[in-house]
């Protein structure tokens, strides 16, 4: 993506949306995922959900963690009916901690761990030929005094491909982004789909369940989902995959990677 600066007019930008969901840290976590988020016009978006938050009078964050009341399912439901009608694509790594050898690799640093992988998604996202610039908006994660994720991975990005495609990352508080909340909840249900088929969610969890499951549902009748995103043709998939690469869900599988150094 060579460009003269006279050639301003026909550069292609676009805004992402990155969040996590699960504990890296934690063994109660079996999986570890993130999700993005993106779109060029940001501000359509915006002013889609100020106008739904306006016709029900709520003004609280939505997360997938709080969906657990009626109106909270009715937002969340309209949010993603937005995402559907806007031009937005979502695409997530989810990643099965059991299965990876952070401390062999990664030395045990959970940052590093982050930082890659969140590079490693944003490729998948790119794709061999860069085509925009990007702006990376990225929920706020912990990192160590001293480290600067948000240049790294910049840099790491840029430097993969030998060009200027990642503008800037800035991490935000989720509560000020309903983009980011909009990830979330996409991120959230995917996640909560496979613990389902892994038999990780309870049978009885409560009100917050009934919610959670209702949503879900209505994300497999939206999509023409039968049973689960990770199940295709009655076998299991590692890969989920809308038409025109929408909304995309990855297992990351690490015999599939080029090296091997992801392995226990």
């Amino acid at each position: 993506m060579v460009f003269n600066v006279k050639d301003f007019r026909q550069i292609n930008t676009g805004f992402c949306f990155l969040d996590e969901t699960g504990l890296l840290h934690s063994s109660g976590d079996k999986f570890f995922a993130l999700g993005l988020l993106k779109c060029k016009e940001p501000e359509k978006i915006y002013n889609r959900i100020r106008k739904l938050r306006n016709r029900y009078n709520y003004n609280e964050e939505i997360k997938w963690s709080k969906l657990n009341s009626s109106i909270r399912f009715s937002i969340a439901r309209e949010m993603f009916n937005i995402f559907l009608s806007e031009d937005i694509k979502f695409n997530c790594i989810i990643l099965d901690k059991s299965k990876l050898d952070f401390n062999g690799y990664f030395q045990g640093d959970l940052y590093k761990v982050y930082t890659s992988f969140s590079v490693a998604l944003m490729k998948l996202v790119i794709g061999p030929v860069p085509s925009e610039v990007l702006i990376v908006l990225a929920d706020n994660y912990f990192a160590p005094r001293g480290k600067d994720m948000e240049r790294k991975m910049k840099v790491f990005t840029n430097d993969h491909y030998k060009d200027f495609v990642v503008a800037g990352v800035c991490q935000i508080d989720s509560m000020s982004s309903d983009i980011l909340q909009m990830t979330d909840l996409i991120l959230g249900a995917i996640l909560y789909d496979l613990k389902k088929i892994e038999g990780l969610v309870a049978v009885a969890p409560g009100v917050a369940g009934n919610f959670k499951r209702k949503f879900l549902n209505f994300l497999y009748q939206k999509l023409k989902v039968n049973k689960s995103f990770f199940i295709r043709d009655g076998y299991p998939t590692r890969n989920y995959i809308l038409s025109g690469d929408k909304l995309r869900a990855t297992i990351f599988d690490c015999s599939r990677s080029r090296t091997e150094k992801f392995k226990k």
